[in-house]
């Protein structure tokens, strides 16, 4: 007999949350998440299960709209084993669901066990975070302020899409 693999999801989640809010060196000694810890805190971060054979996407992005909760964190299930190659592509299909669905305001942002950065391996599931663009926009501007990509490689803050060019625009 298998045991659900999403007993506990939301504890597990919340154990990943964890980690993201540690301070860690490949971050400049900032969290991997410096936001989401004042988002839990706050209650405003939805944690849900998404199963693709039961709804869409679409709707448990209106299950978000419909509720207090100002972003989300879905916990994707899954019999294909999605590559680190596709999640990039994954993510690219549901923003692209989300606007033609008139969600404009709206980006998601995959987090892969499967994909090659530490911080994202240590997922306990496939998750998808919905959250307004100008919210990331806004904290994105604020990290380039900081020491946070300092540490990183080369390689991942091409995968976050940050330019050396863009650090050194926001020092000054």
């Amino acid at each position: 007999m298998s045991v659900c693999p999403y007993k506990n999801f939301k504890e597990k989640i919340n154990n990943y949350i964890n980690e993201l809010r540690k301070p860690r060196i490949e971050y400049g000694g900032m969290p991997a998440c410096p936001f989401v810890g004042s988002e839990v805190d706050k209650g405003k971060l939805m944690i849900d299960i998404f199963d693709p054979s039961e709804n869409s996407i679409i709707d448990m992005v209106e299950k978000l709209k419909k509720s207090d909760y100002d972003s989300a964190l879905f916990a994707q299930v899954t019999d294909h084993q999605i590559t680190g190659e596709e999640t990039f592509q994954y993510q690219s299909f549901i923003n692209k669901t989300l606007r033609e669905s008139g969600y404009h305001n709206l980006k998601c942002i995959c987090f892969n066990p499967n994909d090659e950065f530490q911080i994202r391996q240590k997922s306990p599931y496939f998750l998808i975070n919905i959250a307004d663009k100008k919210v990331l926009a806004d904290a994105h501007r604020r990290l380039l302020r900081t020491k946070y990509f300092d540490n990183m490689t080369k390689k991942y803050m091409d995968y976050l899409h940050v330019k050396e060019e863009q650090l050194k625009k926001e020092e000054k």
